[in-house]
């Protein structure tokens, strides 16, 4: 019976065994799948980029040149591939599906005046030369407005991983973990934001108590101060009306001992003639 429960142990040791062997293959074969795509997909990139466009291009003092520069940038603004009109890089997009671009408002200026000047009505005799010129403008002004730059970075990004996803299949599920770690990290700031504003809620709320406090006793100890000075007000002004009361008494009675001297020494006076 023991040798029974080992030997059924040991056969599902090998299926686990086995199991985790394919899963690596597994892993593996996917993995050398996507690279494959992904070579693909970066070559056929590549063959596109090797084909210059007229921007690209070095410029010819042909009409045929000029109206070749015309319509493509003509047909790139109506089609809104404004990264195509100032023949920069386009935008990439990171595991979230948010633009990456590396393109700064220095080497954007650069393009402008390279893109205006192979348009300009003055130097490109196509019909359509002014048109093409001022799309170049309407571009530089989209660029420059950041809310609008903001938006076109976006719908580029997310054609972007639109195709990224197309190469690499496990894009999506990227994706979706790295918005989770981003929704975590998000949902953990704002917690930690809510505990310090309550925090200084509290602290201000204590604040204005303790301030009130001691107005309140600021305010109880004038009042004692004002009710102290008006009781000594009082006192001295009964002792002033004391002494007042006082002097008077007295002055009465010295007159009266003087009225009676006076008569004293008259009726002795009268005693004897």
């Amino acid at each position: 019976r023991v040798g029974g429960v080992w030997g059924v142990m040991d056969a599902f040791d090998r299926m686990m065994t086995a199991r985790c062997a394919r899963d690596e293959d597994d892993d593996a074969f996917r993995e050398r799948v996507r690279r494959r795509i992904e070579d693909a997909a970066a070559a056929d990139d590549d063959a596109a980029t090797t084909t210059p466009t007229p921007l690209e291009r070095e410029r010819a003092s042909t009409l045929e040149d000029d109206e070749s520069v015309v319509a493509f940038v003509l047909e790139k603004h109506a089609a809104k591939d404004y990264f195509a009109c100032l023949n920069v890089r386009r935008p990439d997009c990171d595991d979230l599906g948010r633009a990456v671009w590396d393109v700064g408002d220095a080497e954007l200026n650069r393009a402008f005046r390279k893109a205006s000047l192979r348009v300009h009505p003055d130097k490109n005799r196509a019909a359509d030369a002014r048109k093409a010129f001022d799309a170049i403008g309407e571009t530089q002004k989209m660029f420059k407005d950041p809310v609008r730059r903001a938006e076109v970075l976006r719908a580029a990004a997310e054609r972007a991983f639109k195709e990224k996803c197309k190469r690499d299949p496990e894009a999506m599920r990227a994706r979706a973990k790295a918005q989770e770690k981003v929704d975590a990290e998000t949902y953990a700031d704002e917690m930690r934001k809510q505990r310090e504003d309550a925090a200084k809620k509290r602290a201000a709320e204590a604040k204005a108590r303790s301030a009130q406090a001691n107005r309140r006793k600021r305010r109880a100890e004038s009042d004692e101060e004002e009710d102290a000075l008006t009781a000594m007000a009082k006192s001295l002004d009964a002792e002033e009306e004391a002494k007042k009361t006082q002097n008077v008494v007295g002055g009465n009675g010295d007159d009266d001992d003087f009225a009676g001297v006076v008569r004293r020494k008259s009726s002795k006076k009268r005693f004897m003639f």
